[in-house]
């Protein structure tokens, strides 16, 4: 007869089991189904523009985004780029095909980017190195990885807002500020979002890549992609928060280390927001050449972290989900701001909405960013 004790034991390990069948999955075991196409364009100079009739677009269901979109005073922007062509884009109150706005939290899929050169050029070797090897100056890493870095799983104590997040930003080493805050958990428990892990990634760049993380953007990145950009000479002293709100069109803000911001504060357009999707859409292909390598575009995109507030998984600073049955990968930053990329589908996604004065989407409310994405990838003829 077995004990209470042994019955419990095994209630536990059922639940568990259960747990572990119902994690849900986003990319298929051999992949995304990534377009295999031989693109006649690429959009270094420029986007070329196409009618969405003529790329399997259901002109009526993108009536009905545009009208979802006007009916939300926070939106700004909503491009499609189906088959590798601009084929609607749409600016709505203060926003504009020029307007270089703060991508707030898509800046940190720019900095996993960052990180894949690196790996790529072989600087790091696998994300399992400790980051007590790759960056001795901060011991305070413990036995936390690379990897653990990467998908948000260093057990860093954290608070995405209010006056801890204040103070963060304010302090004069972010390193040594969020590692001084301690850990509330061991390292590849559970992942937890937060902007000091991901601070971590251009700190490393700085570090281990020989110039500063927006000057490497600049050379690898965006002048391969005919993005327009400039690197800021010095850091801006900052004294409160409002310091960080003003525009700083096609530029990537700095810490009081000169090291860039990786979690917020690169400035884009939309067209250029679309331009880096585009990249991944092509597994780091652009042109004739091999920006990243398709190994960590793949790697990047791929489930990690899994049952993320719901209906997400996790990869390398991208949230991955299905958006009408298709598997996706995102960038998505505070206020609505998203990088939505649709392998089976050759689609990117790009919204922008208010960044200076930003406010959460709510899901069924009209602010709701990822309602819109559903709508445009339901306008797909399929």
């Amino acid at each position: 007869m077995f004990s209470n004790y042994t019955y419990i034991l095994i209630l536990i390990l059922l639940l568990l089991s259960c747990d572990k069948d119902e994690e849900q999955i986003i990319v298929p075991s051999d992949g995304y189904e990534w377009p295999v196409v031989a693109r006649e364009y690429w959009p270094t100079d420029g986007w070329q523009t196409a009618s969405p009739e003529n790329h399997d677009m259901d002109i009526a269901k993108m009536d009905q985004a545009n009208a979802f979109a006007e009916n939300d005073h926070l939106s700004r922007a909503l491009l499609v780029i189906k088959d590798g062509y601009l084929v609607y884009e749409n600016y709505y109150g203060e926003g504009g095909v020029d307007a270089s706005t703060n991508l707030w939290s898509v800046t940190k899929s720019f900095t996993s980017a960052l990180v894949g050169f690196l790996m790529d050029d072989g600087v790091i070797t696998t994300p399992e190195q400790r980051m007590t090897e790759l960056m001795p100056q901060y011991p305070e890493f413990g036995e936390i990885t690379l990897q653990h870095v990467l998908t948000h799983t260093t057990g860093l104590y954290w608070a995405e807002e209010g006056p801890l997040w204040v103070d963060w930003v304010l302090s004069d080493d972010w390193v040594a500020h969020a590692l001084a805050r301690g850990f509330e958990r061991s390292p590849g428990n559970s992942f937890k979002y937060s902007s000091g892990n991901t601070h971590f990634l251009t700190a490393l760049v700085h570090h281990k890549g020989g110039v500063n993380p927006g000057e490497l953007a600049k050379q690898r990145l965006f002048d391969p992609l005919g993005i327009p950009f400039e690197v800021l000479d010095t850091p801006i002293t900052y004294t409160t928060w409002n310091d960080y709100i003003p525009p700083l069109p096609q530029r990537w803000r700095r810490d009081p280390q000169g090291i860039e911001t990786a979690s917020f504060g690169l400035y884009l357009t939309a067209r250029d927001m679309a331009k880096f999707g585009f990249l991944y859409l092509n597994k780091g292909r652009w042109e004739n050449r091999q920006i990243l390598s398709e190994a960590w575009v793949e790697t990047s995109t791929r489930d990690h972290e899994k049952n993320i507030y719901g209906r997400y998984s996790y990869g390398y600073q991208w949230y991955l989900t299905f958006v009408d049955g298709e598997p996706a990968f995102l960038a998505s930053g505070f206020g609505g701001q998203i990088i939505g990329v649709v392998p089976s589908l050759d689609l990117v996604v790009v919204l922008k909405y208010e960044a200076e004065n930003p406010r959460h989407p709510v899901t069924g409310s009209s602010h709701d960013d990822m309602k819109l994405f559903e709508l445009v990838v339901k306008a797909v003829n399929r």
